[in-house]
């Protein structure tokens, strides 16, 4: 459901019985909420034909452009922002698959790199252009210049998280 109307109704009525809620703010905080909801469930409504989930698609295309098509499991959970077990349970239905194998890190025995196989990969090729397409349409529009300035205002808000804002 896209019908962000309701949401905004109940953040006018908590601001007019809660004087100095920063409604406005909230309002931005709901919606990035409502669009990331979409966003996913559009994107998971294409992975389905592939027998994928966001986050399994997510793990192939950050394995697709790395270096090598490999990550290291630390770096890969937190481009991810996905807990480690989670990332094990990711990781370990993608290696049944034979999607991705892993190995012992070179310099370091304690630590794993995630490698795309070449079923990984085609896979992939598959459906990042799929997804992206049915995401994309999302922001169809808007202009170029829209599109930096959103891109750019949502880097602000980042770093205004990490402390650098």
């Amino acid at each position: 459901m896209s019908e962000f109307g309701p949401t905004r109704e109940r953040l006018e009525r908590i601001a007019d019985r809660m004087p100095g809620y920063p409604q406005e703010a909230m309002r931005l905080v709901r919606l990035t909420y409502h669009l990331q909801k979409s966003l996913r469930d559009r994107a998971n409504a294409v992975l389905k034909q592939f027998d994928l989930v966001d986050t399994s698609h997510t793990v192939l295309a950050i394995l697709y452009g790395s270096p090598g098509e490999t990550s290291a499991a630390s770096r890969l959970s937190q481009a991810c922002y996905e807990k480690p077990a989670n990332l094990t349970r990711i990781c370990d239905e993608l290696a049944a698959r034979g999607l991705i194998v892993r190995n012992p890190a070179p310099a370091d025995r304690r630590g794993v790199m995630i490698t795309l196989t070449a079923e990984g990969s085609a896979l992939a090729e598959q459906v990042l252009p799929a997804v992206s397409a049915a995401l994309t349409a999302a922001y169809a529009g808007l202009s170029a210049a829209e599109l930096q300035q959103l891109e750019a205002l949502g880097a602000r808000v980042l770093q205004a998280f990490d402390g650098n804002g």
